[in-house]
């Protein structure tokens, strides 16, 4: 089968704990994983003892990933020897949901529960109705307790149980977003700790007493009582962990394939997310359509797959001239730098391998930069220019330029732009932004700022009365700024823009 640079480089690169590899569906996010399996069997499987677990969404997903695994054996089974190669086979693929469901009826059999059987929904609505009449009793005041709120109630405890919050003082205190209510349905914000969260909390512990009372469980309690039992085993643990469709994973579920890891300096995870298919409501990697990597830890490795993936026998037998020290055309990304600070422009390349070494193309010729010449920028996804949304704090990756054109700004970091309001001052969807962080700006700068958590990209107005974060698209109205929550976190001194 044939595999594309960016499929090659994910296969061969060295383990890190947590890998994110995101795209839209078809794009060879799972090929490439069942290629990586063989890969670390072969070189980072160093004993006995280690193994590869590859979790799948679907019964039905498990015959395709083993037909591409048996077909991927066969093709790399001298590419891939080492001195740590076997013949046994190390991989274990399976429904993620199977090894929850395991897990669960171990912890059962430990601690002799009766037989429980999973509460339909009929009878959920039933017990909620009457948690919020006993509720009511403490109390008596708060206009949430209402009956007319069951499908509220439920959605919540189903939210608290599925991202772990089981302690009173984590529910009062964390941050609830994604919440839809439609109006008298149930309530529009719920303050952090409020009567209003206490309340829920206590009517949630109700709600599993009477579930206790007649032996009956929810599916958040199955994947609790699994996460609880893999803590506690010690065995059965995986040096290598690939998810397919890990934006369907809970917080619990996380937590749970997190207990199934076996740390070592050369295991890894790998995380593969499909963002243009829809997710559970209490998914905890994507909010609204975005992806968030903070939960998979300080340093995550992303890759991001756009382009549809052909197999072997669909892709055209064409073999592309070498430029540049073997430099394969079809690999080379072409960008052009607009200098905001001396209104220049430059057009480079890279070649997607080897995203480190840059050829500029100017008025001299073209002259490739490595090394020292270079200056490592981090890359934030995503900042909105358009409305104002949450700043990802996780570096995406890194950005190489030349370092004579940043010269004496310190502090640059690159900020990838989502959305078209700033279409008038040439920044497009998708461009990459770099910034000076500071925390001061001057009037009709383009500036980066966080409004109460979230991030946009405007222009600085500042006039004797007010101060306005001007848009540059008639589409968007202006931001009026009279919020003591809203600073600057850096100027735009320069955008990249893709051109291939």
């Amino acid at each position: 089968m044939k595999l594309s640079i960016k499929q090659q480089r994910i296969i061969h690169s060295k383990p890190i704990k947590c890998t994110l590899i995101k795209g839209i569906k078809g794009t060879g996010k799972t090929t490439a994983a069942i290629y990586r399996s063989l890969y670390l069997k072969n070189q980072y499987c160093l004993y006995e003892e280690d193994k590869i677990l590859m979790l799948a969404a679907k019964d039905e997903d498990i015959d395709y990933i083993e037909k591409i695994y048996n077909l991927a054996e066969e093709e790399t089974r001298l590419e891939y020897l080492s001195v740590f190669s076997t013949k046994k086979r190390k991989l274990n693929v399976v429904t993620l949901e199977s090894v929850l469901h395991r897990y669960f009826i171990k912890y059962k059999n430990k601690h002799k529960l009766k037989e429980i059987t999973i509460i339909m929904d009929d009878k959920k609505n039933d017990i909620i109705k009457k948690c919020i009449v006993e509720t009511k009793t403490i109390y008596p005041r708060l206009r949430i307790l209402n009956i007319a709120f069951v499908k509220f109630f439920i959605e919540e405890i189903k939210w608290i149980k599925s991202y772990n919050y089981l302690k009173l003082n984590s529910y009062l205190q964390v941050n609830r977003t994604g919440r839809k209510c439609k109006k008298g349905e149930g309530p529009q914000r719920i303050l952090k700790n409020s009567n209003a969260r206490k309340a829920i909390y206590e009517l949630m512990l109700l709600y599993n007493k009477k579930l206790s009372s007649e032996n009956l469980i929810d599916n958040e309690d199955v994947n609790i009582y699994a996460l609880k039992m893999a803590e506690t085993i010690k065995a059965d643990k995986y040096s290598h962990i690939i998810i397919d469709k890990s934006n369907n994973l809970t917080k619990i579920q996380l937590d749970f394939i997190y207990a199934l890891y076996k740390e070592k300096t050369y295991s890894s995870m790998t995380f593969l997310v499909d963002i243009d298919e829809t997710h559970p409501s209490n998914s905890w990697m994507i909010k609204g359509r975005r992806i968030n990597a903070k939960p998979l830890g300080e340093k995550v490795k992303s890759y991001f797959f756009k382009n549809k993936y052909e197999t072997q026998e669909k892709v055209k037998d064409n073999c592309y001239n070498i430029i540049n020290k073997n430099i394969n055309i079809d690999a080379l990304e072409n960008f052009k730098y607009c200098d905001i600070r001396h209104n220049r422009e430059y057009e480079f390349m890279r070649d997607y391998s080897r995203i480190s070494d840059i050829i500029v193309n100017d008025d001299k010729g073209d002259y490739e930069y490595i090394n020292e010449e270079l200056l490592e920028i981090p890359v934030f996804s995503d900042i909105a220019a358009g409305e104002p949304i949450l700043i990802n704090s996780e570096i995406e990756g890194n950005f190489y330029i030349p370092r004579y054109w940043l010269k004496g700004v310190k502090k640059p970091f690159i900020l990838k732009v989502k959305g078209d309001s700033m279409i008038g001052a040439s920044i497009d969807d998708g461009d990459y932004v770099i910034i000076r962080q500071e925390q001061a700006a001057n009037n009709n700068d383009i500036v980066a700022v966080d409004i109460g958590g979230n991030a946009t990209l405007k222009r600085l107005s500042i006039s004797l009365d007010r101060v306005l974060l001007m848009p540059a698209n008639e589409k968007y109205q202006p931001i009026v700024v009279d919020s003591e929550d809203t600073f600057i976190i850096g100027t735009a001194i320069g955008i990249i823009k893709h051109k291939n």
